[in-house]
């Protein structure tokens, strides 16, 4: 049976992009999503439906030889505050179904699944701290948050059960700081606001912005993003333990991006509103991320100053 890689979420801002990277590698893909696709692609199939659908995702190992998977389909942070029982259905319990079943799937045909999840930086908390490393303190304070670190420990946990028997789940994670592209404008994330506001400088428009001036996070480009997904899922061994690793390109303030912007684009127009639900989640993640780890076991080097990052956004 022919080998398949099962992309959830594949309409969102990095789903859509690990599609066309994959099939362009000549990778068979199943794309699942609770949307229709925006441009389809003749060789991928497309299944428009739920991750809490299990009876439809234990079918698709059953009848698939799905070697691969790469789980994007979630609610982000500030759509999972408003709406948590759901948050916990999705990020959570549709989450830990997917790795079951792939690692059922792995047990049943001898071998090891290997499985992407996108971690994130909140499931750090509950203070800011500069530099923070993987094992730095680890008490999230928001509801996605919990739900990212809950998932890390789970496939940890299944992941050392498998190497154990050599068989099973091969579990990978990279715990991404704010994404920024140069063709999407998301929202939904508390570090969206970069995005939206590099896109109201561009086109001309007011932005309210709901955080402080001086607030400051780490981000990374969706180029980089990708690259890094697809990297890592191309190693044939991480050899740690450690399952979940921290990147990022660049970490700068509000403010910074504001100041650099104007530059750009002198007639554009910024107020300040600070949400507070927006200024407490900013304020438990970390200023900046100490990628050493990423460095030593998947190769991931970023030496990027600020104004060139934005400049490479701007440009494109």
């Amino acid at each position: 049976m022919k080998e398949k890689v099962l992309i959830t979420g594949f309409n969102g801002e990095i789903g859509s992009k690990i599609l066309q990277e994959l099939v362009k590698r000549g990778k068979s893909v199943i794309a699942l999503d609770i949307t229709d696709a925006k441009q389809e692609i003749a060789s991928v199939k497309y299944i428009k439906d739920s991750i809490l659908n299990f009876k439809l995702i234990n079918h698709l190992f059953e009848n698939n030889n799905i070697t691969e998977v790469y789980h994007f389909a979630a609610l982000l942070s500030q759509t999972a505050y408003k709406n948590p029982e759901l948050a916990n259905e999705t990020n959570e319990k549709a989450s830990k179904n997917l790795i079951d079943s792939a690692c059922s799937h792995g047990i049943n045909n001898g071998d090891m699944t290997r499985f992407f999840f996108p971690s994130s930086i909140a499931v750090y908390g509950p203070r800011k701290i500069d530099n923070a490393s993987e094992q730095d303190i680890i008490k999230p304070t928001t509801v996605y948050g919990n739900n990212k670190l809950i998932i890390e420990q789970y496939g940890s946990r299944i992941h050392e059960e498998s190497i154990s028997k050599n068989i099973g789940l091969d579990f990978r994670s990279i715990r991404f700081p704010g994404v920024i592209s140069y063709d999407t404008v998301p929202s939904g994330g508390t570090t969206d606001y970069a995005p939206q506001m590099i896109d109201c400088a561009k086109s001309n428009r007011l932005f309210e912005c709901k955080l402080s001036p001086e607030t400051t996070l780490p981000f990374i480009g969706i180029d980089k993003t990708v690259l890094s997904i697809i990297d890592m899922m191309n190693l044939d061994r991480i050899d740690s333990k450690l399952r979940a690793f921290n990147v990022e390109e660049v970490n700068f303030s509000v403010k910074q991006l504001k100041d650099f912007l104007l530059t750009k684009f002198p007639s554009f127009k910024i107020t300040f509103k600070e949400d507070k639900n927006f200024q407490s989640v900013a304020d438990s993640w970390p200023s900046s991320l100490n990628c050493s780890r990423a460095n030593k076991y998947l190769n991931f080097q970023s030496e990027q100053s600020f104004e060139s990052f934005v400049e490479n956004i701007l440009n494109r």
